[in-house]
């Protein structure tokens, strides 16, 4: 594969977003990262909305506190997307998360300066992939709450709580596959990948079934001590 550093942020001035690709056009990777960044308060809504008319509660609330919560959900996921808009430094964060995922996808080499995040990122997503497993347990949950006395929103609710559950386990799995393969064959020159933190450790399966399990252990001491 033949690597092209001149497709890297650190060879244009500081603050520029748009950057030639390895295909020659210019592309507006601030765009990019702003269109990628405005998918998760989109999804917060959707799914979010779906769950409180399919249910009538969201986030442990009913009725207008639980969509006031909703909203407050939708506004702190839309925050990165507005603070890019009138912040320049938050500005080239979005778009150099948007080369990286681009490069995760299309298994190109980011450039030098965004090499080890990539590198990074690549192996948190191998280490979450189990997430992908247990996102459809959510869906199923929520359907056994259904309000099915009222069919009318119900219905609507569960189908668009199914479809976009069934799209993020899609999404999931490519991203994973997609970090699996930059792990086992990096684009890019040869490079030492920067150690793991201590805490990344735990965002593995085995470690947050560990965690699950001792809350549920202190939860039950907890009930058997306060119940004698």
């Amino acid at each position: 594969m033949t690597v092209r550093d001149d497709w890297a942020p650190s060879a244009f001035p500081a603050g520029t977003a748009s950057v030639p690709t390895p295909t020659g056009p210019t592309r507006d990777w601030a765009a990019d990262g702003r269109r990628e960044r405005l998918l998760l308060p989109a999804a917060v809504l959707v799914l979010g909305g779906s769950r409180l008319l399919l249910t009538g509660h969201y986030a442990g609330l009913d009725g207008t506190a639980a969509w006031a919560v909703l909203v407050a959900a939708v506004g702190l996921a839309a925050a990165v997307p507005l603070a890019a808009a009138v912040l320049p430094g938050v500005r080239r964060w979005q778009a150099d998360e948007a080369r990286v995922l681009h490069a995760l996808r299309a298994h190109v080499d980011p450039g030098p300066r965004l090499r080890s995040r990539a590198d990074v990122r690549a192996r948190r997503a191998v280490r979450l992939h189990w997430t992908g497993r247990v996102m459809p347990v959510l869906p199923a949950t929520l359907l056994l709450q259904g309000r099915w006395d009222s069919p009318d929103t119900a219905v609507p609710a569960a189908v668009v709580l199914v479809v976009g559950y069934a799209a993020l386990v899609v999404w999931n799995r490519r991203h994973t596959l997609a970090a699996a393969r930059w792990i086992t064959d990096r684009p890019g020159p040869l490079r030492a990948v920067p150690p793991p933190p201590w805490w990344e450790k735990w965002l593995d399966g085995r470690h947050v079934l560990a965690l699950t399990g001792g809350y549920v252990a202190l939860v039950v001491a907890v009930t058997v001590v306060m119940g004698g």
